[in-house]
């Protein structure tokens, strides 16, 4: 066969959890696929952005920018199609919510989740709708569709009325953390850390729920005399910089992928108390690096940490003290969850996902 990869949308660095994604599944696919051939279309700025190195996997570079959203929309929808064509698709998989309405093969779209209808307040009206329509509909229009957590698909059965026999869930993969030589000491030194500490990926984006966690921080280290700081790799909520109980919270800003790295396995445990989560990867990096998870209840979650971690309701500062100040307080049940965590983890692979999308391939394209 020969297999269309959409990824117009992709701004290498910006889009986050999509990139993620794809990376990971066009690397399962290429372990696992020699056989047919994958025509990834990319635009200008992911034109350097790495591919495997398989001789089955090309990249096609089209001439429109995914930084001007609406330019990019125009070509996914009047000249995509075009270029499927004059390269003999079969079948075209569109990897980031958006896919063209009318091509001229079978279609399947990955919708990781529906964050723009839960948030959309807070979007721009123009960007709100127009996502809204190109999801809707790409949805609508294609042969299948790809989400990534049986949370998600429930979602998109009921909010965009896909039948719920017409989406497949493919789980995310953690990708291996490189045993490299950075000294944590060296990059805790760069930062202002010192051991023990907590550690929680933080975002300006409200669903993160950063200013709960920091409230829950300062409790439980009142309730239950804790020396650790809180390390939020990332950004802060500019409106928490100054709240109380602060004092004790290190917030790193953007930091290369080795320095995150350092940090988490140098943590004693990490929280995660977002609100909205398709998937929720760092749960699954934080257990494959060794590090204990505490975490929130809320949407797919509990479905990715499995048994491998403390549960809290992320909307609750008073749970979410207590399960900070227990795990801090009990060397034992953090092993626990350390070991649960690895065998959790070693559930999900790149490899798993890319086997589950090919055949999804298989049954949309006629022998």
């Amino acid at each position: 066969m020969r297999i269309g990869l959409n990824l117009l949308y992709l701004l290498p660095g910006i889009v986050g959890g999509t990139e993620t994604y794809a990376a990971g599944l066009l690397d399962g696919l290429a372990q696992i696929d020699k056989q047919n051939e994958y025509f990834v279309f990319v635009n200008r700025e992911a034109a350097e952005w790495p591919l495997p190195e398989a001789s089955n996997f090309k990249r096609i570079v089209c001439p429109v920018n995914a930084v001007s959203r609406a330019k990019r929309y125009f070509y996914e929808q009047a000249r995509l199609s075009v270029l499927l064509k004059e390269y003999g698709v079969v079948l075209v998989h569109s990897l980031g919510y958006v896919a063209p309405f009318f091509p001229p093969c079978p279609s399947v779209v990955t919708v990781p989740d529906l964050n723009y209808c839960v948030f959309g307040g807070r979007m721009p009206p123009i960007r709100r709708m127009a996502l809204g329509f190109f999801v809707k509909w790409s949805a609508r229009r294609a042969d299948h569709v790809i989400t990534i957590s049986n949370f998600a698909r429930g979602q998109i059965h009921l909010m965009l009325g896909i039948p719920a026999a017409q989406i497949t869930v493919t789980h995310l993969a953690a990708s291996a953390i490189s045993a490299d030589d950075t000294d944590l000491a060296a990059v805790m030194r760069k930062y202002g850390i010192k051991q023990p500490y907590i550690i929680a990926f933080s975002s300006s984006s409200p669903h993160k729920n950063i200013p709960c966690l920091v409230r829950a921080f300062a409790q439980a280290r009142q309730d239950y005399n804790l020396p650790h700081k809180l390390v939020l790799l990332g950004h802060r909520p500019r409106h928490e910089a100054s709240a109380p109980g602060t004092e004790d919270v290190v917030s790193t800003g953007y930091l290369d992928e080795s320095s995150k790295n350092t940090l988490l396995k140098g943590a004693e445990m990490m929280v995660f108390p977002s609100t909205y989560e398709g998937f929720g990867l760092p749960v699954l990096e934080a257990q494959q690096a060794g590090v204990p998870v505490i975490c929130s209840t809320a949407a797919s979650l509990p479905e990715v940490a499995g048994d491998a971690a403390i549960y809290f309701d992320p909307l609750s500062v008073a749970e979410m003290s207590k399960a900070i100040g227990q795990a801090a307080q009990t060397p034992d049940l953090r092993q626990t969850l350390k070991q649960k965590g690895f065998q959790n983890a070693g559930k999900f692979s790149w490899e798993r996902t890319a086997r589950q999308t090919l055949q999804v391939y298989k049954t949309r394209v006629k022998p």
